[in-house]
């Protein structure tokens, strides 16, 4: 099965999508491109920026928690050294590696997820800026497993083009209900947590 992107018109990406999504994550559809062309990797802002918590917010669930865990660590021991001089340049080089590397990791989840079938579901969002909140965000990406695992009946093979991947990342989509209701919880619980504190202060 090619895996080359293949060219499609605005008017047929878009053809079944709301317009004013597609130019939204026009730069991914572009980077995979290069990626399946040239094999070269497009430089991510925000991956470098953020890091673990852009992975998270992609729904890269498993990646963004373990090199969250294992650079957090390393970076506070780097730190606990007293070397503001070797804690900024391993930071600034972990990040570098974030921003080069990161469309590449991505790539790879969205072609995983177009396999399984990820881009039919009507009730499905390609982001959560909910996953990016520390521990509790873990119960957005539980809940998020279980409505995609119940949608998900079968295994489902699909070709990797520009379509496949435009429905993918189509952020018109909704997260699933069980998704909305976990998010509401946390952000009255993220909201309840700041009245606490400026009560306190």
């Amino acid at each position: 099965m090619s895996e080359k992107v293949e060219e499609l018109s605005e008017a047929e990406s878009c053809e079944h999508y709301e317009v004013e999504y597609c130019d939204e994550e026009e730069y991914y559809v572009k980077a995979f491109k290069r990626l399946n062309e040239t094999g070269k990797n497009t430089w991510n802002w925000a991956a470098f920026l953020f890091g673990p918590a852009w992975m998270l917010y992609r729904k890269m669930y498993l990646y963004g928690t373990i090199f969250y865990m294992i650079f957090g660590t390393i970076q506070n021991v780097v730190v606990s050294t007293g070397s503001v001089f070797l804690a900024f340049f391993f930071s600034l080089g972990i990040r570098i590696l974030y921003g080069y590397f990161g469309n590449s990791l991505y790539y790879r989840i969205v072609k995983k997820r177009i396999r399984q079938g990820y881009h039919l579901l009507d009730r499905y969002s390609p982001t959560s800026i909910s996953a990016v909140v520390p521990i509790l965000g873990l119960l957005v990406c539980f809940a998020d497993w279980i409505s995609c695992d119940s949608q998900l009946k079968t295994k489902f093979e699909d070709k990797i083009d520009e379509k496949t991947i435009r429905a993918y990342l189509n952020s018109a989509r909704e997260n699933p209900f069980i998704v909305k209701v976990v998010n509401g919880i946390l952000w009255v619980f993220i909201a309840w947590c700041f009245l606490v504190v400026y009560n306190k202060i």
